[in-house]
């Protein structure tokens, strides 16, 4: 069964590797100890570590010990602009489908809804909700509030 939603490989990747590294405490770590840590090969991750170097997020060190660490702090660094690094830009589209352009089309519509609705929770994450969700202490939740319209009447229902 596929997912409603899919990230690209980069984002997801990426995110990982920025917790390895907040997880290591200010340590460095190689691109193989990163991989070995999130099952994934090398030649990959380096591209996304080289992406997120210059994005700001994390910084590389040269020398024996070397590798790269975390260059930003958590608690302030929000997770819609990381997304958008790694794989945005991310904005509704409507469905794709050429005859739909220009005039109403319930999927883009619902498409872009869900898109608006993720980057908004996106805006009121930062990574150190990530991180405390990697070590146990938070759940994900997002809540989506549906509104259908029945005889007349629109009744919302709460979905997680």
């Amino acid at each position: 069964m596929n997912p409603i939603v899919s990230l690209p490989d980069p984002l997801i990747l990426g995110l990982h590797a920025l917790v390895q590294l907040a997880l290591a405490n200010g340590e460095c770590m190689s691109t193989h100890q990163i991989a070995a840590a999130i099952g994934t090969t090398e030649p990959h991750l380096s591209k996304v570590l080289q992406r997120l170097n210059r994005g700001g997020l994390i910084k590389s060190v040269r020398g024996p010990g070397g590798g790269y660490k975390l260059d930003c702090v958590p608690g302030e660094t929000p997770l819609h602009p990381i997304f958008e690094l790694l794989g945005g830009p991310f904005e509704p589209k409507g469905c794709g489908l050429d005859g739909c352009k220009k005039k109403g089309c319930f999927i883009g519509g619902m498409m872009d809804e869900l898109t608006r609705a993720f980057l908004h929770y996106l805006d009121s994450r930062k990574l150190s909700d990530l991180i405390h969700y990697y070590k146990g202490s938070i759940p994900v939740e997002i809540e989506i509030i549906v509104t259908t319209p029945s005889h007349g009447k629109w009744h919302a229902k709460n979905k997680k």
